[in-house]
C-alpha cells in the first residue's frame, strides 16, 4: 500500500524496509526487534496490541496520494525530507562510491562521458548518477516540502565507514 512512499523515503536517505511479501506478523516482529516505525494504510494493522499500546511506533498514512504521504511523514515524524541519494531505491542498501575508470562499460556511453560521480549498489549491481532524473526527484521533493531546497544542495555524497 505504501511502496511508492518507501522508494521516495529511500531517495531521501531514510532506512526503509519494504516488501509486499511480508506478513503482518513479520512486519510487527521486525519493527519491534529493529525499533522501526510502521507506516501503513492498513487500519487493522494498527489495532494490533503492540501498536495500540505504543510498544511499536506506527503511523497511519491517511492519503493514497504520494505528495500527501510525504508531507504527512515529514510533518508527523519530524523527518526532513530532501533528495539524499545514499540508499539503493530498490533494496535499501547503502550506496558505495564507484571509481569512474572502472565502470566504463557498465553505464551508457553518454552518461560515462558527461558525469564524474557514480554510486553503486553492491547488492543489486546497479549504478546511480546525478542525471536528469535527479531534477525530477528534486522537483518532487520541493513540491511537498515545508523547507526551501536550493538546487545543487539536495544530493549528499556519503561514503561507507
Amino acid at each position: 500500500m505504501v511502496g511508492k512512499l518507501a522508494r521516495y523515503l529511500r531517495m531521501a536517505g531514510v532506512n526503509v524496509l519494504y516488501s509486499n511479501d511480508y506478513s503482518d506478523e513479520e512486519i510487527l516482529e521486525t519493527a519491534k526487534k529493529e525499533e522501526r516505525i510502521i507506516l501503513t494504510r492498513d487500519a487493522l494493522m494498527l489495532q494490533r496490541k503492540d501498536c495500540k499500546n505504543n510498544i511499536i511506533r506506527s503511523l497511519y498514512i491517511k492519503s493514497s496520494r504520494l505528495k500527501d504521504q510525504l508531507k504527512q511523514v515529514e510533518s508527523e515524524l519530524g523527518i526532513k525530507l530532501e533528495p539524499n541519494l545514499i540508499r539503493c531505491i530498490e533494496c535499501n542498501s547503502l550506496l558505495e562510491n564507484a571509481q569512474k575508470d572502472k565502470i566504463k562499460n557498465k553505464v551508457p556511453h553518454y552518461v560515462f562521458m558527461t558525469h564524474e560521480v557514480f554510486l553503486f549498489c553492491s547488492r543489486c549491481n546497479k549504478y546511480y548518477w546525478r542525471g536528469t532524473h535527479y531534477n525530477n526527484i528534486y522537483k518532487a521533493f520541493q513540491s511537498f516540502s515545508s523547507i526551501d531546497l536550493e538546487p545543487g544542495n539536495g544530493v549528499k555524497q556519503k561514503t561507507q565507514e
